[in-house]
């Protein structure tokens, strides 16, 4: 009887500080699509925010594998749909089987990119992809999202991309 006394205490306590105000102050909330910035590059893009993702996804163009220091690294282009483009290389972090509904299981590379959304900057897994013809360049995963917001799935456009500790970028002009 003891035991489950302690237990009850223990848990009323817990979920006394769930509930205290601010307790969920550090989650911020964010509607389904909204402004993030990658990095390398500081180019911002409109994102759809997708909980059935575990990998956040980003739409590529002139992708090329080469070699350097006994490594496969990836060269690509980015651009939004302002038309700011840059090119980037990072090394490969893996390949990804990614399986849509309806399709084939898709062997997709993988590197690691940051992420501003809202206040959060995450460095993070994100695979590439030709999204063309999508109505969203990006889309968020759970990675990035994890215990950090809230989603409020009929809203939009809740936060802009200011991260205090994002990299500081200069994006050369086009």
């Amino acid at each position: 009887m003891a035991k489950r006394a302690v237990r009850l205490a223990l848990l009323a306590a817990l979920l006394a500080a769930l509930a205290a105000p601010g307790a969920t102050a550090e989650r911020q909330t964010i509607g389904y699509i909204e402004n993030v910035r990658i990095h390398p590059g500081g180019i911002a893009f409109r994102a759809k925010i997708d909980t059935g993702a575990l990998t956040s996804s980003l739409h590529v163009s002139d992708l090329v594998e080469f070699q350097r220091d006994s490594k496969s690294w990836l060269r690509f282009t980015v651009a939004n749909k302002a038309g700011t483009a840059h090119t980037i290389e990072l090394p490969v972090a893996r390949i990804a089987n990614v399986k849509r509904a309806g399709t084939a299981i898709q062997e997709r590379y993988v590197v690691k990119l940051g992420i501003c959304l809202g206040r959060v900057f995450v460095e993070t897994d994100v695979n590439l992809s030709d999204r063309e013809g999508m109505n969203y360049q990006m889309l968020i995963g759970r990675r990035v999202l994890g215990d950090r917001f809230l989603i409020d799935v009929s809203k939009k456009d809740l936060t802009a991309p200011e991260c205090p500790q994002e990299p500081k970028t200069v994006v050369p002009k086009k």
